[in-house]
């Protein structure tokens, strides 16, 4: 089956060049990289040549698709509406949004959309690259917290906007609920992540030793993984904004300028949520820092997000206390979701820090895929800590933290 024809390579280069004078000569699709990208979608490299002006020219532009192969992932995405939600975001509500040119972008430009393929152009081409190391430079953080906040500033300004319009206040969820909420199918991914956050901690967390530690950690930890749904809810205490919250190193792309600053842009909305902003920062920061980065940094790039988000809404004539009444509202509001950054932080960290390779070997193989992801993943996670102890401190660090934030002096090991 073709998964592009002739005119829809017309609409993707004509959305692309200035120039109509050209004629197509042909295209091709190919596997964007031999690595892994993302998990939910497959991920291809478009090339079209093109002559023009008598000269010939190849144009390469970056596609994302349903899974093709993996009959796992085939039948997920089916159960649940990921990649719609993508779909909507991209080819309704972003397309009010004011995406800016240049470096003043959050996120790449979409070329074609259709329900189940995303055309974009290729960032590769422009210099931008995934982050290839565990953590996050402080730069590269930075760059990355500037993007979140341009990213939810645009979900104030258009109510704002529609607000007017209509003579009322006005929500994105009014319209929008219905792709903006955790799909009640699904589950059982956070379901295997959670039983390996318990069973991890029984065999490395530094508590293990304590008293009824292994009697009462299934239970602790069980009922985090209840508190944070509701979190991932339209808060009724802070403003809300359309929720990337899968803000780990894939789903980043970094370019380095030529004076020295970073610029970075955000892809893959398909897990998009409507709640309080700062569960997408928290979650971003536990994902790709380290615990002395967080004592030394955080509260710079928690000021430098709400810098950066004043002065978007200022530019359009928007007050922040519109959002937060003073800055001390946001760390409130940080401190909060902590929670969701510190539980999403216990499913998303194992798989990312395992590497590459063994991430493909264990999430990829069509053998093992459907029981890794909604049967067990403990025993591998286990394994891979005794093998490797940088791997496991990194993973050990996230989960204590869960316990010495949300259990109160250990007391109830004791």
């Amino acid at each position: 089956m073709e998964m592009l024809n002739r005119e829809e390579i017309c609409i993707i280069v004509d959305s692309s060049t200035n120039n109509s004078n050209y004629k197509i000569l042909n295209w091709s699709l190919v596997n964007y990289a031999d690595h892994l990208i993302g998990y939910l979608g497959d991920h291809l490299k478009l090339t079209v040549e093109i002559e023009e002006n008598n000269a010939k020219q190849e144009l390469q532009y970056f596609v994302k698709c349903t899974p093709l192969y993996d009959s796992w992932k085939i039948e997920y995405m089916k159960k649940v509406p990921f990649f719609e939600k993508e779909f909507r975001m991209l080819s309704s509500l972003f397309t009010q949004f004011n995406q800016a040119g240049g470096y003043k972008r959050w996120c790449p430009r979409p070329l074609y959309i259709k329900e189940n393929l995303f055309v974009f152009e290729d960032l590769a081409v422009l210099g931008y690259k995934m982050p290839n190391q565990e953590f996050l430079t402080y730069n590269e953080t930075i760059a990355v917290a500037e993007a979140i906040a341009k990213f939810h500033a645009q979900s104030y300004i258009y109510e704002e906007k529609k607000s007017k319009q209509l003579g009322r206040p006005y929500r994105i969820w009014e319209d929008y609920s219905e792709y903006l909420q955790e799909p009640t199918l699904g589950s059982d991914w956070r379901d295997t992540g959670r039983n390996a956050v318990i069973d991890y901690l029984k065999v490395f967390s530094k508590y293990k030793d304590l008293p009824n530690f292994e009697r009462h950690v299934e239970t602790i930890i069980t009922k985090l993984y209840e508190d944070v749904w509701t979190l991932m809810k339209p808060s009724i205490k802070y403003r809300n904004v359309v929720l990337h919250r899968d803000i780990w190193k894939n789903n980043i792309l970094l370019k380095t300028l030529a004076n020295g600053t970073v610029h970075a842009m955000i892809v893959d909305y398909q897990t998009v949520l409507y709640c309080s902003g700062m569960l997408d920062l928290s979650s971003f920061i536990y994902f790709n820092t380290n615990k002395n980065f967080r004592h030394n940094y955080l509260r710079n790039v928690q000021d430098h997000y709400y810098d950066i988000l004043s002065r978007e809404l200022n530019n359009v004539g928007i007050d922040i206390s519109t959002v937060y009444s003073d800055k001390s509202v946001m760390l409130d509001s940080y401190e909060e979701s902590l929670l969701f950054g510190l539980t999403q932080s216990g499913i998303i960290v194992p798989i990312s820090a395992m590497g590459q390779n063994k991430t493909e070997e264990l999430f990829c193989n069509p053998e093992t895929s459907a029981t890794i992801n909604t049967v067990s993943r403990s025993q591998e996670f286990i394994q891979i800590a005794r093998e490797n102890s940088n791997y496991e401190n990194r993973v050990t660090d996230i989960l204590d933290e869960m316990l010495e934030r949300y259990v109160p002096n250990l007391n109830l090991f004791k």
